[in-house]
């Protein structure tokens, strides 16, 4: 993968980060493939499973506030969304952190001048605490700077060479970021129905018995495509 590539899906991270956060208070999104009448569509028990994890949390959540008490509550969270953001999070600080402690260089000795008159001593001296307190450096204990967004700008500035107290990504270095960013790029656009969803479909194709694979969920209407004599159907709008 190059570095563009993974420059890209840590900007997307960084620009959608946002989004979710609105996404949070929104309905959770349809089950995948999409229900009606392409319901012999394959992937329903991963749906199911799904829609039991949901459920199991709503009833913690109600027993955990009764909605008889008084006061007001908070809106239902999509707990898919706030899945997605827990585990995007979580795997890009770590990686920092892995990164830091593999690439970054530790503050440089503090040198003390011998007088106000000893202008290289003072000059050096200023250099060294400037040198401690670089915002560049990656924190692995400040929690302001321990989150998705500000994780993902740093590894961005780390893979296109940005200057700093850092050493030379290696290329298996390269390599892990990238893995990380594309598989969380993949996850945020999921969660904001922005990523294309593939999943076979259990009939073969009337036409050519070939395979058929039903594609969509990046904004357009599912369509169930085969992958033999490309022959398409799109699921019809109901009559108004």
């Amino acid at each position: 993968m190059t570095t563009d590539t993974t420059a890209a899906h840590l900007a997307t991270i960084i620009n959608r980060w946002g989004d979710l956060h609105d996404a949070l208070t929104t309905h959770t999104s349809a089950p995948w493939p999409p229900a009606g009448r392409m319901s012999d569509y394959l992937a329903q028990l991963d749906a199911a499973d799904r829609e039991i994890v949901r459920q199991k949390r709503a009833q913690d959540r109600a027993a955990e506030r009764s909605p008889d008490q008084i006061g007001e509550t908070s809106p239902p969270l999509n707990i898919d969304t706030l899945d997605t953001m827990r585990a995007v999070e979580a795997a890009l600080v770590h990686l920092a952190d892995a990164i830091a402690s593999a690439i970054q260089r530790g503050p440089a000795r503090e040198i003390r001048a011998a007088g106000p008159l000893d202008e290289a001593g003072v000059k050096l001296h200023m250099a060294t605490l400037l040198d401690a307190r670089d915002r560049r450096r990656w924190s692995l204990t400040a929690p302001t700077y321990r989150r998705a967004p500000y994780a993902a700008a740093w590894l961005l500035a780390r893979v296109e060479d940005a200057p700093g107290p850092f050493r030379t990504l290696t290329a298996v270095q390269r390599d892990h970021i990238a893995s990380v960013a594309r598989a969380a790029t993949r996850r945020v656009e999921q969660a904001l129905g922005m990523a294309v969803h593939r999943a076979k479909v259990g009939e073969p194709c009337p036409k050519c018995r070939g395979q058929l694979r039903v594609e969509g969920g990046d904004g357009t209407a599912p369509a169930v495509k085969c992958r033999g004599c490309g022959a398409t159907w799109c699921e019809r709008e109901s009559a108004a």
